[in-house]
């Protein structure tokens, strides 16, 4: 304000004596207010800069954040962003743009690509009207103020008292050595939790009671950079158990059911073939020695023969020429009690 003051008394000097006037003239009152009016203008109609500028970055996505406000335009301006290298941050063509009259309050930066240990100088303004806010800036960089993201992923699978995990590798894997933790619990103990740590994305839980849900959680981090991500959300799944027992027994069962099956299908041919009728055919035919339909006693008497005494062998030639057979004919009685006869022949019952 002075200056333009200053300025004001100079263009109302005389041209004569070569020094200030000492009384106002009304042309010089005129400037001097038009001067003040004008300062105030300029003053009242500069924009806001963006203000809480910060840079949101996870394992490799960068993204540029800031707040702002202007009352009078209504918060209708456009913003632009642009990075440079930190040791060439006063250089102005060295500056690359990333968003240009854009009207979002964010900026992504993950195309950019930024080298990972490198720093750099951020910075964002504001636009409206043909007019533009005075920069914003920010030191950024990547290996310092980047924070690591959990994984993206944990395949579970459940088996024999254990549970096998498959961790997703994180982009981060080629930049820093990444471990895992893992940290894992019974579903009905929550409060009782187990940490173990691994060296790869493979990661076994041995020992484990079987036929038992747990749950487990990973995070990944680096010692070297001091950094570590959040927990994955839980994750359940149950344990299996041996079944050698339970085979076992499947299979006896399975042995006592087919020597079942078998002994029934025999059972039941064997009534097929024992009711087999024989056919008509066969049962016609005559039998050589017909069976006996009950048990009894046979007696046979037992007979002597002797030589005949000679008045005895005339008598038969007697009667052999009465018949005219020329055969000669032995009668025997059947019975123990039979009769001697006069032919010669006898029992054996004589004594």
């Amino acid at each position: 304000m002075n200056a333009f003051l200053a300025l004001a008394d100079a263009t109302d000097c005389s041209g004569g004596s070569g020094k200030y006037s000492s009384e106002w003239s009304p042309t010089g009152m005129y400037l001097h207010v038009g001067l003040n009016l004008l300062v105030l203008f300029s003053a009242s109609t500069t924009l806001s800069t963006p203000y809480d500028v910060r840079m949101i970055a996870m394992d490799l996505n960068y993204t540029l954040q800031w707040a702002w406000s202007d009352s009078q335009l209504n918060d209708s301006a456009n913003f632009t962003a642009a990075y440079t290298f930190w040791n060439i941050k006063d250089d102005e063509r060295s500056y690359k743009y990333v968003c240009t009259s854009s009207r979002k309050h964010w900026c992504d930066f993950t195309p950019c690509k930024l080298y990972f240990k490198a720093s750099f100088q951020i910075r964002v303004r504001a636009e409206a009207a043909g007019k533009y806010s005075n920069w914003t800036r920010l030191r950024f960089t990547p290996d310092e103020d980047g924070l690591l993201g959990p994984p993206s992923g944990v395949n579970m699978q459940g088996d024999v008292e254990m549970v096998i995990l498959n961790i997703s590798k994180s982009v981060m894997n080629s930049l820093m050595k990444l471990q895992y933790e893992v940290q894992y619990y019974e579903q009905q103990q929550p409060d009782l939790k187990h940490m173990k740590i691994y060296n790869d994305p493979y990661a076994p839980l041995t020992s484990l009671k079987p036929w038992t849900e747990y749950c487990v959680q990973v995070r990944v981090f680096n010692k070297d950079y001091s950094k570590s991500s959040s927990f994955t959300s839980p994750q359940c799944v149950s344990t299996t158990g041996r079944r050698v027992v339970w085979l076992k027994m499947l299979s006896v069962l399975c042995c006592v059911l087919l020597l079942g099956a078998v002994v029934y299908i025999c059972c039941r041919l064997r009534r097929k073939i024992s009711v087999y009728q024989t056919p008509n055919s066969i049962l016609g035919l005559p039998l050589d020695h017909p069976p006996l339909l009950e048990a009894h006693e046979l007696s046979c008497s037992i007979i002597f023969v002797s030589a005949p005494t000679p008045w005895l062998e005339s008598s038969q030639l007697l009667l052999q020429e009465q018949d005219g057979t020329g055969k000669f004919q032995a009668v025997s009685c059947q019975g123990s009690n039979s009769s001697e006869q006069d032919s010669g022949i006898g029992s054996g019952e004589e004594s």
